[in-house]
């Protein structure tokens, strides 16, 4: 597939025919709940991302998922973004900023314009790139599994979930210990499979305070990231 010659509205379909699992998935990225409360675009950021690692986890399985298809994976998913978004306050106010970002797993955010700017000033190592296939890119050979070569244990996403919820949100020795996993484990796993946002929304359901896993992301010298700015009451 040609991602220049691609009819992006298509898209959807054309996964769910290759995989529904991967369909279900695009859909659900593409509805993720969106949020820009308060002047802190890391704040929006925190709530307004997604760490695509279902989209490399069955890369790994399926040899049609490349460079190509992956940028309009993202195209898509952000489209939708795009025109949601065009219903939130910020719209017509401030605008917005797009990111897609190099991850563990790509991952794409979304941030209101605020003073700040750029919401990632922290980092020193950001490479700014022309377009979103130069961070796509850089996945072409890497293997999702290898992000689990030393671990042993096979757990789903789900019964992590449900592990913090049975000790109130906790993501220390009690939830490591019923899943026979180290602490670090645990937080490594979390990271790797994209719950961060589901394991802070569940802790603050217990009334914890949101868990920073930016520690447990992994980087070379530097990471890659493409922005787009979207000016108020864009069409």
């Amino acid at each position: 597939m040609q991602s220049n010659n691609f009819q992006l509205m298509n898209f959807l379909e054309y996964t769910r025919l290759r995989s529904p699992e991967l369909a279900d998935y695009l859909k659900a990225v593409a509805n993720t709940p969106l949020k820009f409360e308060g002047e802190d675009p890391l704040k929006h950021s925190s709530y307004n991302h997604v760490h695509l690692w279902k989209l490399e986890y069955l890369s790994d399985i399926y040899d049609w998922i490349d460079v190509d298809y992956r940028v309009d994976f993202v195209k898509y998913a952000l489209e939708q973004w795009r025109r949601r978004m065009k219903g939130l306050p910020p719209y017509k106010q401030k605008g917005y900023r797009l990111y897609v970002y190099e991850a563990i797993a790509p991952t794409i955010s979304a941030v209101a314009e605020t003073d700040f700017g750029f919401p990632y000033s922290y980092c020193d190592r950001s490479i700014f790139v022309a377009n979103i296939r130069d961070v796509l890119a850089l996945y072409r050979d890497r293997r999702w599994q290898d992000n689990f070569a030393d671990l042993d244990w096979e757990i789903s996403g789900d019964l992590i979930l449900n592990s913090i919820k049975k000790n109130n949100g906790s993501i220390g020795e009690p939830t490591a210990d019923s899943l026979s996993l180290q602490v670090g484990e645990l937080r490594k796993l979390i990271v790797n499979m994209g719950l961060d946002s589901q394991v802070n929304k569940i802790r603050q359901h217990f009334k914890r305070r949101p868990a920073d896993f930016s520690n447990n992301l992994k980087y070379g010298d530097c990471w890659h990231v493409f922005e787009r700015v979207l000016k108020p009451g864009y069409k």
